[in-house]
């Protein structure tokens, strides 16, 4: 039996049946990952497996909740928009003699004992007036692409590989006392993380964090972590 207190090579780890088959479709690169951490306890890399597993689940959700492309919804919101004030003329003046008759339905509706309470509320529900001009605000924030982008969770502009996937390994490092760039390219392991679960190699939003890492930007949660610099050979 191996000694668990002896440090590992990462190759050595048995790695598959701790990642969940459908989220990585090609374990095998999950080794070259390991790398990045340099020697480490065969327990230890157990746990980082199982950490890269909850990080690459993490991804996966976030993108089954992303909201569709601004492109695709700005069509749409002008369809609500241009119904939205034809709602509110159509209310202001059509509508506008059978104010009184929709005021009182409405508020014969409310139980008696709770009329008092509930009037105000009641009358605010069916105000198309007030609700169409509020909804006309909102629409027309949500047209402009930068409200729309800061509206869904994508912090501040960034991908979401960069937000679940890139930040969270640089923690991961960070937790086990291992700098990007100490024990091979962090690029490579990026890219590898990529290849084991099947996804498009990093763009150039990977770049423009490790930029970030080496002018001392950081990023949330590795703030202060830069790269290592390699000495130059004589």
């Amino acid at each position: 039996m191996a000694n668990d207190n002896s440090n590992e090579t990462p190759a050595s780890v048995t790695i598959g049946r701790r990642l969940s088959p459908r989220i990585f479709t090609r374990p095998e690169h999950v080794a070259d990952v390991l790398k990045s951490f340099g020697p480490q306890r065969q327990s230890t890399l157990r746990e980082i497996v199982e950490e890269l597993d909850r990080m690459a689940i993490g991804y996966r959700i976030a993108l089954k909740k992303r909201a569709p492309k601004f492109e695709e919804v700005d069509p749409i919101l002008e369809r609500f928009e241009n119904s939205l004030l034809k709602i509110k003329e159509q209310w202001l003046d059509e509508l506008r003699p059978l104010h009184p008759a929709i005021i009182a339905r409405r508020i014969k509706m409310i139980p008696r004992s709770q009329r008092k309470q509930q009037a105000d509320a009641a009358m605010a529900t069916i105000n198309l007036d007030l609700v169409a001009t509020t909804l006309l605000r909102t629409v027309r924030k949500l047209r402009a692409p930068k409200e729309y982008a800061a509206t869904h969770y994508q912090p501040g502009g960034k991908s979401f590989e960069r937000a679940f996937l890139w930040e969270p390994f640089l923690r991961l490092m960070k937790e086990h006392n291992v700098k990007p760039g100490q024990h091979g390219s962090f690029s490579a392991a990026i890219k590898s993380m990529h290849l084991a679960l099947g996804i498009d190699p990093p763009t150039g939003a990977l770049k423009k964090m490790l930029h970030d890492l080496k002018h001392g930007k950081g990023s949330k949660g590795a703030k202060g972590y830069s790269t290592v610099k390699k000495t130059p050979k004589a």
